[in-house]
């Protein structure tokens, strides 16, 4: 590990080089680069959910955490890690303070590993237009967290004027077992739906997305419930129940209860039970950074739930 204070851009990657030498580092062998925006109070969460992500993606990763806004003049201190608390990854943790905060590209570009993609993730409220960020131009994925907005629907929207490939939403990525619950339960239907009411805490966006997700799969308009929900975990979405209403007369519902057991409801099917639990930050992140391809299934679900885009032929 190497401690940099006060320090310039050239004198990291200067000290990157130097550290990737005596630990036996290959870019070759980094399979993307991760830039990570984070505030100073969110630091040790990140961290952590970094190192998760890491031991199942080789990649360098680049946390910039943003200090004191009001300092007057900028400034640098660099942390480089190579194979060690962060894991398996070449790490640069870079504190930036002052005027710097906002022109953090200019000390994350040249840090940047060669003919490897590069993610962009916020931890913090998104900025109102991602792809015109200076940290989000530059990237070939860009992951937010609507949930950790002041408005978290109205990042939403915001998320959906400003679209563009690559896009997603650690919002959307905690419905995957929602998602995957609901597409088996309707390996028994007997008719198409022809209502859903989705009971959940309507400032949710997880609730917000799988409206527009439903929407779209189902052809029919989801109505919310706005519902008091009780969660483990930050990361599991505020969704108590999905019911949905089959055109000959017959129902499908998928409850959960507060330490996360959900009850599977079918007019003539014996009901079944299922444990959905709330993954960590760090688990979410590996599950976006296992594919780089535009997510389709996101941007039909964001364009139905805002009416910002029309949506997209998906699987």
């Amino acid at each position: 590990m190497i401690a940099l204070w006060d320090t310039t851009a050239t004198e990291v990657v200067k000290a990157l080089a130097a550290e990737r030498h005596s630990s036996g580092g290959l870019t070759s062998g980094l399979a993307l680069n991760l830039v990570v925006i984070v505030d100073e109070k969110g630091e040790r969460e990140a961290e952590a959910a970094l190192t998760h992500a890491a031991q199942q993606h080789p990649c360098r990763l680049l946390i910039v955490v943003r200090r004191d806004h009001e300092q007057t003049a900028p400034r640098l201190d660099a942390e480089i890690v190579v194979g060690g608390r962060l894991g398996p990854c070449e790490a640069v943790v870079m504190r930036v303070y002052g005027p710097l905060v906002e022109h953090a590209e200019s000390v994350v570009m040249p840090l940047l590993a060669p003919d490897v993609p590069v993610v962009t993730c916020w931890f913090v409220p998104p900025p109102a237009h991602t792809t015109e960020d200076p940290l989000g131009a530059f990237a070939d994925r860009r992951i937010t967290y609507s949930a950790r907005s002041a408005d978290p629907v109205a990042s939403l929207q915001g998320r959906a004027r400003d679209y563009s490939p690559g896009d997603t939403d650690i919002s959307w990525t905690r419905i995957t077992y929602w998602r995957s619950l609901i597409a088996s339960a309707f390996d028994t239907a007997t008719a198409p739906a022809t209502a859903v009411t989705i009971a959940a805490k309507a400032s949710d966006p997880s609730a917000v997305l799988m409206s527009g997700w439903l929407g779209g799969r189902l052809g029919v308009v989801p109505t919310i419930v706005d519902t008091d929900v009780v969660r483990d975990s930050e990361n599991l979405p505020a969704i108590k129940g999905v019911t949905f209403t089959l055109a000959d007369g017959h129902e499908i519902a998928i409850d959960r209860d507060a330490e996360g057991n959900t009850l599977l409801r079918r007019t003539g099917f014996p009901d079944r039970t299922q444990t959905i639990k709330g993954r960590t930050l760090g688990e979410l992140l590996a599950e976006e950074l296992r594919h780089l391809d535009p997510d389709q299934p996101y941007e039909q679900a964001l364009g139905n739930a805002t009416g910002h885009l029309k949506p997209a032929a998906s699987s």
